[in-house]
């Protein structure tokens, strides 16, 4: 049974938005797990050196979300509070959420186009196989139009042949 509803209509403008938005969370995940590896072994001072530099570009004490690798360095640290210690910074005054960092949004703006760019071409490719399709049965439709011809004039030919015997024998 489909749990279409036709009195729903599809939300494209939303779908899109979505679809960006996991892309994006997904590839901030990664930078996150490949600043973990990077990082695996770097001492805790750089690691509270590179939060001051955040802070700095920020121009306020980051929250986890707000840096590569946050979740990393707050499991480093033992807490997050402690990491902010180490680098001299005050605790954040807030617990800001990932889609309204800076990180986010550009990571977004650059997901956006490519997410776009993915849709065209899966578009484009989508044709393609259509058009390919079509022309296959074009093709086959034509074959069996003169398999039927061919069939049609043989069995013409036997029926001439069958009618007047003579002229088949002269031939």
């Amino acid at each position: 049974m489909s749990h279409f509803n036709p009195n729903q209509h599809f939300d494209v403008e939303n779908w899109r938005d979505q679809q960006i938005a996991q892309r994006t969370k997904d590839a901030l995940a990664a930078r996150d797990a490949a600043f973990a590896e990077k990082h695996a072994e770097t001492p805790l001072r750089e690691l509270a050196q590179y939060l001051t530099r955040c802070a700095c570009t920020l121009r306020h004490s980051p929250a986890p979300c707000e840096v590569d690798g946050g979740a990393f360095i707050e499991q480093r640290f033992g807490s997050w509070d402690a990491a902010l210690r180490a680098a001299c910074l005050p605790p954040t005054r807030t617990k800001a959420k990932l889609n309204g960092t800076a990180r986010y949004r550009k990571e977004r703006a650059i997901q956006e186009p490519l997410f776009l760019a993915e849709r065209k071409e899966k578009k484009r490719q989508k044709q393609i196989e259509k058009n390919l399709r079509q022309g296959q049965l074009a093709h086959e439709k034509a074959v069996k139009r003169r398999a039927k011809r061919a069939a049609a004039e043989a069995k013409q030919a036997a029926a001439e042949k069958t009618t007047n015997p003579c002229q088949a024998e002269m031939t």
